[in-house]
């Protein structure tokens, strides 16, 4: 049976795998993504900071944490949006998406030499499955891509960024509660966005579309605030490789859901994808899938830190 960090990142996943169907619905209204962005974070970081405030210890940290919670918010939640932004502007979809689904291995390395957490033989081998299996369900192979240096190097900042809030989240998860550090970070990364968005032309696409709020809504707290509290839950309950890992399942909830709502038809390569990243999962989640590690470096534990 899979362990609690590998079910409270899967639903990350899948929560994160649902965003872009209302992405669609918020487009069509005729937000831009930095404004969906914007409104995402928003909504999260309301709805976050309401929850943790009605608690007797409120969302109280200590200024050493502080810099930390900034680097969280304004760099690996609103830079990474801005980074996917950029990185779409300049390759295609497909490609940004593969070379943001690299942060997983990224994480693995960073969580070996800071965490010494044991690089297995399974672990490489569901790495290797479910970073095919991702390139095969967004599209990459076949298909005629269109290459661009700065693209390319916008999109692996963005999986470095991603993978860098796993890394700093199981860090202040050791100082507070994963609730609070959500809370804080999305506060931040909702402060950066809002001064990089045209706000009168968001309120002038909410006042002609009221009907929009209800998205609005639902993309911050399901697709925003709810998927991040829970893989900060997992990466502080587990290895952060293993919550990185079993996140990926979300190109998997797209392809399905593209599939259920708007009837598209995925190729062989696709359902491919998604057989390889669901044997991925399953790699991960065998029993002493964390034994027998692979010759590496050694890591760093700081001192008072247990092995996980």
């Amino acid at each position: 049976m899979a362990d609690k960090t590998a079910l409270l990142a899967m639903a990350s996943g899948i929560c994160w795998g649902t965003s872009g169907l209302v992405m669609r619905y918020l487009g069509a209204y005729g937000f831009d993504a930095a404004e969906i962005g914007a409104l995402r974070l928003l909504v999260a970081a309301g709805v976050m900071s309401a929850i943790a405030l009605r608690r007797p210890t409120g969302m109280r940290i200590s200024l050493q944490q502080l810099p930390w919670l900034v680097a969280m918010g304004a760099g690996c939640l609103f830079l990474f949006s801005l980074c996917y932004v950029l990185s779409v502007q300049e390759v295609s979809l497909s490609l940004t998406a593969v070379l943001i689904y690299t942060s997983p291995a990224i994480v693995m390395l960073l969580s070996v030499v800071m965490f010494n957490e044991p690089l297995t033989r399974h672990k490489l081998l569901a790495l290797a499955l479910t970073f095919c299996g991702c390139s095969l369900a967004a599209g990459l192979f076949p298909a005629t891509l269109h290459y661009s240096w700065r693209g390319i190097g916008f999109a692996l900042l963005a999986a470095l960024l991603y993978a860098l809030y796993a890394v700093l989240a199981k860090i202040q998860t050791q100082r507070c509660d994963a609730l609070t550090v959500t809370a804080w970070s999305l506060l931040f990364g909702a402060a950066a966005a809002v001064m990089a968005v045209n706000i009168p032309h968001g309120l002038s696409v909410l006042r002609a579309g009221p009907g929009a709020l209800l998205w609005v809504v639902v993309i911050g707290i399901l697709n925003t605030a709810l998927p991040y509290l829970l893989y900060t839950r997992a990466v502080s309950l587990g290895d952060a490789s293993k919550a990185a890992m079993m996140a990926s399942v979300e190109p998997v909830v797209a392809t399905l859901l593209g599939m259920a709502v708007f009837h598209e038809t995925p190729g062989v390569w696709a359902c491919l994808g998604i057989l390889l990243v669901i044997s991925g999962l399953l790699v991960m989640n065998r029993p002493g899938a964390a034994q027998k590690r692979v010759p590496l470096v050694s890591g760093c534990i700081r001192p008072g830190q247990k092995k996980e």
